[in-house]
């Protein structure tokens, strides 16, 4: 051996050694953050929020953070049918349910089929109890995302570094964490599905890698919209980085093998497909180009410009509709490029179509996103199923990999007149979109103290220039956005010991033949508790169930309302109506005897007031109100009396409702059960000039005045003893 080979081996050694150490460090940090996470029962999960809201669990709380009512997919719908599973006992068809529906639809769940050979990070459950099943799996996504990503944008030329803090930085997205708790996986996954085309494996084992892992993408939560904008994203990032693998014969195999994905997937949600197509949402939904706006565009260089730092939309839209792939970084970065390099760039074949393929890819997504091109033109990609605003996480992936791409190929050029622009452009966006919103509303110019920290370590050469624009960023993105999900235990989540309010439900459930029909239990929310209850989430229309119920409406009128995935709300109502794309509210008194309350003509002015009510909702033939009453005996013991001018016609159907708002368990009152909706009919089609309700308690006798809302008149006293239609006094 030569002294040139001799150093060059010795070389050699030390960067494996060195490598070697980074994989053994960062294996030993997934080790110990996983032991502690899932120890704990951690999750990203918002369900706290339904536990107080709508059952009554006062002390339930995250661990860090707060709850989300915005984050309805995952609280409402998607942690309760893993709740369903889990009592299903893993069964397919969910037996709990008063629809007895399959549970083999677009949110992956713990189904003891072939199918979870498709789902590792979901193994744990039937294994340990079900909040560690749970914890491991949001556990694994988080790990499988920032570990994906990583290797995805070494690829693209970023060092270990920096690598790992673009991929925190996505991960500390608008888009990412505003949809984390439901479509984390979809995001999650991605990078595994194009991972193996750049290992250095034979094509065989490429193939079955790539074949597991886009079974896994798409069976783990299915949601067509995200998964095909991010296919062209790995098909525009094989094309720049792997154009041997587009030779003919290779392209074969991997269109095989991708074909092979598909097919598993579509015989394992066959009978979900084959239904939701025949539905009216989503199965008829079809997506033109456009309709994504500048203020959209402006928040992948400002990423807080469109909401407060406590998360208050400002422009309209809830927050998870305004999240975006938006960094400083990318800014950071056009500030900072040494264009003298450009020539270089341009001159060097292999990078300049790199750098066109991956450019030319993201200026179609832009085109599709901001234009209103007609739906027939985005059938070639299947965008037809895309609305433009769910592109905005694939498009944000391929911007970061352009800008990444960039900042390698012609490298930075750090200089304090550079600086100054790049802090007073900050300070110009903010000033210009934000600060008329709102003069408090400073949250953007945080940036500049980790920019400026950041920068001057670089100048010392303590910090690499590249790694201390994507920290500064990272740093920003982390304190605003790291915030919006919760920690939470998923202890209760599956562990959870029944309070008063779900004693009282499944009383009413045993007193129904076994069906909970109750107003306000949102979505899935009860299912996932045990119950039997009419409120749900229907993945697919239970037609039958609706045809037999409500034969009396017409077929036509009956298809529209009720031919859709939806979620179903018991109400007090005339009739059922489509309350917004995907909810119906169904009247409670098809499903169960409601209580009425008492028509009297009068009341003695001596009276106390409690409580108050407000409308609810006006029909054609009915008028609902909704408040709360200061009884003091159990529900059942609840009573309602009522005066109206003219006086109503008709039964007065009386339901409790679960308010939160009021003070629990105080002496002897169950006031969390206090709330209540009744529904006054008025067939003549003109409301009461006049109303006024009057709690009584059955048990005791006691009689109060409930307070009137300023757009109500209350009805005049009269001084009585009592005069009931309905009852004895």
């Amino acid at each position: 051996m030569t002294t040139v080979d001799a150093l060059r081996f010795q070389y050699m050694s030390r960067f494996s050694m060195q490598k070697m150490g980074w994989r053994l460090v960062f294996l030993g940090f997934w080790i110990v953050f996983g032991l502690v996470y899932i120890g704990n029962t951690w999750s990203p999960s918002s369900y706290a929020y339904t536990l107080k809201t709508h059952y009554g669990y006062q002390n339930i709380e995250p661990a860090l953070g707060k709850a989300r009512s915005i984050r309805a997919d995952e609280w409402a719908v998607v942690t309760p049918l893993t709740q369903a599973a889990v009592r299903n006992d893993f069964e397919r068809y969910n037996k709990t349910s008063l629809y007895q529906e399959d549970l083999r639809i677009n949110y992956g769940l713990p189904i003891a089929d072939w199918g979870m050979a498709f789902k590792p990070t979901m193994w744990l459950y039937g294994l340990v109890n079900p909040a560690y099943a749970y914890s491991f799996h949001w556990f694994a996504i988080f790990a499988l995302f920032i570990t994906g990503y990583a290797l995805l944008f070494k690829r693209f030329g970023a060092s270990n570094t920096t690598a790992l803090l673009l991929s925190f930085g996505l991960y500390f997205t608008g888009f990412s964490q505003f949809w984390w708790n439901e479509k984390g996986p979809i995001i999650a996954i991605f990078p595994w599905v194009i991972m193996p085309f750049w290992l250095n494996l034979r094509l065989h084992w490429q193939l079955i890698w790539f074949y597991y892992a886009a079974v896994f993408w798409l069976l783990t939560n299915f949601y067509p919209p995200v998964q095909i904008s991010l296919a062209f994203v790995g098909l525009v990032l094989l094309v720049a980085g792997k154009p041997r693998l587009f030779q003919p014969r290779t392209l074969v195999w991997v269109g095989l093998a991708a074909a092979l994905a598909a097919g598993t997937v579509g015989l394992y949600l066959y009978d979900y497909l084959s239904a939701t197509s025949a539905t009216i949402y989503p199965g008829s939904r079809h997506s033109m180009g456009g309709g994504v706006g500048d203020r959209f565009m402006l928040s992948w260089i400002f990423p807080s410009i469109n909401f407060s730092w406590v998360y208050n939309s400002l422009i309209g839209l809830n927050m998870s509709e305004i999240g975006t792939v938006g960094m400083y970084y990318y800014v950071a970065v056009l500030f900072f490029l040494d264009y003298r390099n450009m020539a270089a760039l341009w001159s060097n074949t292999s990078k300049r179509r790199i750098f066109l393929v991956l450019l030319a890819g993201f200026m179609v997504q832009f085109v599709w996103m901001v234009l209103p091109i007609p739906s027939v033109f985005g059938k070639v990609l299947l965008w037809d199923h895309v609305e433009p605003a769910r592109m905005q996480y694939a498009s944000g992936v391929l911007l970061t990999i352009i800008v990444l791409y960039a900042a390698n190929a012609l490298g930075l050029a750090l200089s304090l007149g550079r600086l100054l622009a790049l802090c007073a452009f900050v300070l110009a966006g903010w000033w210009v979109f934000k600060h008329p919103l709102g003069a408090k509303r400073a949250e953007d110019l945080f940036f500049l103290f980790p920019l400026i920290v950041l920068y001057l370590l670089a100048r010392k050469r303590k910090i690499q220039s590249h790694e201390a624009l994507a920290l500064a960023s990272l740093v920003f993105g982390a304190v605003l956005f790291g915030r919006f999900n919760p920690l939470q235990s998923a202890w209760p989540i599956f562990n959870l010991q029944p309070n008063a309010v779900v004693k009282y439900l499944q009383e009413q459930e045993k007193n129904n033949d076994g069906v909970l029909v109750f107003p306000h239990l949102h979505a899935a929310t009860a299912n996932g508790l045990g119950f039997r209850s009419l409120s749900h989430t229907n993945a697919v229309p239970p037609m039958a169930f609706w045809n037999k119920h409500f034969a009396d409406i017409p077929a036509e009128e009956r298809n529209l309302i009720f031919n859709r995935y939806a979620h179903v709300v018991p109400d007090l109502m005339p009739l059922p109506r489509l309350q917004q794309t995907d909810a119906v509210q169904v009247p409670m008194d098809r499903f169960m005897q409601i209580a009425h309350a008492d028509l009297v003509i009068g009341y003695p002015d001596t009276l106390p007031a409690d409580g108050g009510f407000e409308r609810s909702a006006q029909y054609p033939n009915a008028l609902v109100l909704h408040g709360w009453a200061g009884w003091t005996s159990e529900p059942d013991a609840h009573g309602m009396e009522v005066i109206t001018e003219p006086t109503t016609e008709g039964r007065i159907q009386l339901t409790p409702i679960v308010r939160p708002d009021l003070p629990h368990n105080t002496q002897n009152r169950v006031s969390v059960l206090n709330g209540f909706k009744i529904m006054l009919p008025h067939p003549d089609q003109a409301p009461p000039r006049c109303i006024t309700l009057i709690s009584w308690d059955k048990r005791t006798g006691e009689r109060k005045l409930l307070n009137n809302p300023s757009d109500v008149p209350s009805c005049a006293a009269h001084v009585i003893a009592s005069s009931s239609l309905g009852r004895a006094p």
